[in-house]
């Protein structure tokens, strides 16, 4: 395997979509209530070019061979001004393709996410991970993630 991780660049779109897109159609398969809107990659492929070049964003693809097989897009954020200030880093998306996985692929990206954290001064990382996901889950219980909120859904229509 021959992999190489970079930070994606705005002319990298036409490479970072399917796997934005890819990583949806596994969460949209997992859980029904996960569902884009219909111009979903659009809106997507619009915020892409402005991270690409954002100090308060990066994206990250990695490459086996020249393949694309994995992206992670992570910001900075402050909590709510409610909230003692504290800069962190919010990871997105991170999808490694399925040909690519235990291979080591996502804890690279990882990896680069909590460098340009430190670097940035940023206290910690967080993600969202969906229940219906045990592989990422475990994934991030490995890296050392722990749940600190989670969020439940509840119907509200006719019983």
């Amino acid at each position: 395997m021959s992999v190489a991780i970079r930070e994606a660049r705005p002319s990298d779109l036409a490479v970072a979509l399917p796997l934005w897109e890819a990583l949806h159609r596994e969460h949209e398969a997992r859980d029904p209530r996960y569902r884009l809107s219909d111009d979903a990659s659009r809106r997507w492929a619009t915020d892409f070019r402005d991270w690409a070049r954002s100090d308060g964003s990066r994206i990250w693809l990695v490459f086996d061979a020249g393949r694309p097989v994995g992206l992670l897009t992570a910001h900075l954020y402050q909590p709510a001004p409610t909230y003692r200030p504290r800069l962190f880093v919010h990871v997105d998306d991170l999808y490694v393709a399925p040909e690519a996985r235990g291979s080591g692929i996502a804890r690279r990206l990882l990896d680069a996410a909590r460098a340009w954290g430190r670097a940035e001064g940023a206290e910690h990382l967080q993600a969202g991970i969906l229940a219906s996901n045990p592989a990422g889950r475990a994934f991030w219980s490995r890296e050392g993630g722990e749940d600190f909120s989670v969020t439940v859904t509840l119907p509200i229509g006719d019983p």
